[in-house]
């Protein structure tokens, strides 16, 4: 054993274990200094901090999990899936009981999705939902995508998925932005995602959606814009059907048709974009779409095939305008399941438009045309319509002007009154022909003015018998006294709101349309009808006239009400003229006395080649027929279609347009007492002196020379000596 270890003998004698010795304990030595106590190393208290956020996020998505699964429970699925928007609106004359027609029920056509083209299914998918297969009716990528958009300032997006849409557009709550309408709209679309298939829900989506042109559904939409069955739709065409569903009637209908900015531009850019997604989802392939340049032809929406008849100006023309107006948009009033009561009297519309012979003018010449309207005096009321046939087509009595001729004298006789001049006076040249300064041909020569009918009174007379016996000489000469401003200015103020300048035309011939409110410098011959007007104007400003002067704006919706009671409630817009009642009062007189001729006291009338206007109790009616090309050759105001029809519509209104017998004997009998007593009820003279004053003044004259023949009508000018411009 080596020195300073110990051994110990073990079983085997071979082996040997070394103990070492235990060492003796060291001695006390001084207590090491105090430490500073040591702080917690810092990723600990990270980790701390994240389990303790992360314990927060646990127990508020356990919250929201508890919250959502109890909300989920408590939002049901609408029980009818189709039905929404089967709600076509019912236009009703104002009995408001017999209907004029229906808005969009006959443009919404269910067909099953093996009746559609894939394209169609492809392109809707591709551009509206390019996850639609995949998610469970809400795509979480698609929301977080439109967040970080959002957020950043870019375009607002929403994330809506195909299925989202159709139980919006079910429940009717799309117009709801709320956060909440977003979480009902999630939960319905989940549920619905659990009842039935994604072909399903994409078939009664393509059944319901709104394409434009009053189009719900995809086959309605396919007959609308291209006249064939969704089963028949090409790529193209099934592209920019469904581009149309961002903006309905908006700009991407190349046509327009209800004038809200759309162009081919913006089709082409909104189509291409269909297009592109179906090649980036891999729907089309790109060697095709290749092939795909040129945006597809579309039907013109005025030519209607269907045939709406002349009512289609007023159902699918003021009635949709005026609600729009009036804040009830046109996708509103085509789903809302509206009852829509319009101004229109039933028994006059029929008189007017099946009775009067009007509708057989443009069948009689393919030239030849007709327009009429009827309105209330007083209120505005538009009684009786007619614009064309077509009722989708262009408005002959609202959006086409024609030149009033000799029916428009009666503005003169307003606007001179107006102007302090005395129309009762004889002092004005009727003779025929004359040449004024002003009226010149093309090359600025005088030229000869002619009265209708070559009319040519043998002595002066007074404004009044001129506007009475149409004689445009004399009137042109008063037109030229007031100036072509203040007759235009009258004409705006009895409710004339658009002409068109005969002195202004484009390349094509086409007249610019101007306010008559404005004075830009008109043309004396405005005073003998020069510039065309509408039957719509005509008929507002004869009603002015009726009125003594209280002006009222046209309309056509009287009250339209909905499933939850009364929507709208129409208000005449009414207002009065610059000039006192007197004056459209005494306007009216000539128009009175032509009625003598047609042994018709009730009525008041006037007429050129092409126009024959006026009014009865309560009813303005104005009614222009003639050449498209021409508009008459002048010759007469008498035995016109115009005057046929005026009169089938007059002789045959009811007693509601007519006044009362006893009342008008009254008034006869009042008239008579008023002669009796000396008074002239033309020019509301004073009584009859007293008789000693007249046999005085007889005396006087007997002791005075005779006039001379060559004195007699010779007439002094009434011309102003500023030039004439109806400052008296």
């Amino acid at each position: 054993m080596e020195q300073g270890r110990d051994t110990a003998e073990t079983d085997d004698p071979g082996r040997t274990i070394n103990l070492l010795p235990f060492l003796k304990r060291p001695a006390a030595a001084e207590a090491p200094a105090k430490r500073p106590r040591r702080t917690k190393p810092k990723h600990r208290r990270k980790k701390r901090t994240i389990a303790a956020f992360g314990l927060v996020i646990a127990v508020l998505a356990t919250t929201a999990f508890v919250v959502g699964s109890v909300f989920y429970a408590t939002v049901d699925l609408p029980e009818e899936l189709d039905a929404a928007l089967s709600q076509g609106s019912t236009v009703y004359y104002s009995d408001g009981t017999t209907v004029m027609g229906e808005l969009a029920a006959e443009q919404r056509t269910s067909v099953d999705l093996d009746e559609i083209a894939d394209d169609v299914e492809n392109a809707i998918v591709a551009a509206e939902d390019a996850n639609f297969y995949e998610h469970p009716g809400v795509d979480a990528k698609g929301v977080l995508r439109a967040l970080v958009n959002n957020v950043k300032g870019g375009d607002q997006q929403g994330a809506s998925t195909l299925t989202q849409q159709y139980v919006g557009l079910v429940a009717d709550i799309r117009g709801d932005g709320s956060y909440l309408r977003k979480a009902r709209e999630a939960a319905m679309a989940m549920k619905m995602e659990d009842e039935y298939s994604k072909d399903q829900i994409l078939n009664h989506y393509l059944n319901i959606v709104y394409f434009g042109r009053g189009a719900y559904g995809v086959e309605a939409a396919a007959q609308e814009f291209f006249g064939r069955s969704a089963a028949d739709l090409s790529t193209s065409q099934s592209a920019l059907l469904v581009a149309q569903i961002k903006s309905p009637d908006g700009p991407y209908d190349p046509r327009d048709p209800y004038g809200s900015g759309g162009s081919v531009e913006e089709a082409t850019e909104r189509w291409n974009y269909v297009l592109n997604q179906m090649v980036l989802t891999g729907r089309l392939d790109q060697v095709k779409r290749d092939a795909i340049t040129a945006l597809p032809e579309t039907l013109d929406p005025t030519n209607d095939p269907e045939g709406l008849g002349p009512e289609g100006f007023i159902t699918n023309g003021f009635v949709l305008q005026e609600l729009a107006d009036a804040g009830i948009g046109t996708d509103e009033v085509l789903r809302g399941g509206f009852d829509i009561v319009t101004t229109l009297d039933p028994e006059l519309q029929e008189l007017a438009v099946e009775r009067s012979g009007i509708r057989e003018v443009a069948a009689a010449d393919e030239d030849t045309a007709a327009s009429l309207t009827a309105v209330e005096p007083g209120t505005g009321r538009v009684l009786a319509y007619y614009g064309g046939e077509n009722g989708a087509g262009l408005d002959l009595a609202a959006d086409v002007g024609h030149r009033p001729g000799t029916s428009f004298n009666t503005v003169v006789f307003a606007a001179a009154m107006h102007a302090g001049i005395d129309v009762w006076s004889s002092e004005l040249d009727g003779n025929s022909p004359r040449q004024f300064a002003t009226y010149v041909d093309d090359k600025g020569e005088p030229k000869d003015l002619v009265n209708i009918g070559g009319a040519d009174p043998d002595e002066d007379i007074s404004l009044a018998d001129a506007v009475g016996g149409k004689i445009d000489t004399a009137v042109y000469d008063m037109s030229e006294r007031l100036g072509g401003d203040a007759i235009a200015r009258t004409a705006a103020a009895l409710g004339v709101d658009r002409m068109w300048d005969p002195h202004d035309l484009d390349e094509h011939g086409v007249a610019a349309e101007i306010d008559p409110a404005e004075a830009i410098g008109f043309h004396p011959d405005i005073g003998i009808g020069a510039y065309p007007i509408t039957t719509l104007d005509a008929a507002s400003m004869h009603a002015a006239i009726a009125a003594e002067g209280t002006t009222a704006e046209p309309f056509f919706v009287e009250t339209v009400s909905g499933p939850e009671g009364e929507l709208y409630d129409a208000e005449p817009e009414t207002a009065e003229t610059e000039f006192e009642p007197w004056i459209a009062g005494e306007a009216a007189l000539p128009l009175y006395l032509n009625s003598f001729e047609y042994d018709d006291y009730e009525v008041a009338v006037n007429a050129s080649s092409t126009w024959h206007t006026g009014f009865s109790e309560g009813l303005s009616l104005a009614v222009w027929a003639g050449d498209e090309k021409k508009e008459g050759d002048g010759s007469s105001h008498e035995g016109t279609i115009a005057e046929r029809i005026w009169w089938q519509v007059m002789d045959g209104r009811s007693d509601e347009y007519r006044l009362d017998q006893e009342e008008l004997e009254e008034a006869m009998l009042e008239e008579q007492g008023m002669v009796s007593q000396g008074e002239d009820p033309l020019t509301d003279e004073e009584p009859a002196r007293q008789q000693d004053e007249i046999d005085a003044e007889a005396a006087q004259e007997s002791e005075s020379p005779p006039e001379t023949d060559s004195e007699i009508g010779d007439g002094e000018s009434s011309e102003t000596p500023d030039g004439g411009d109806g400052t008296t």
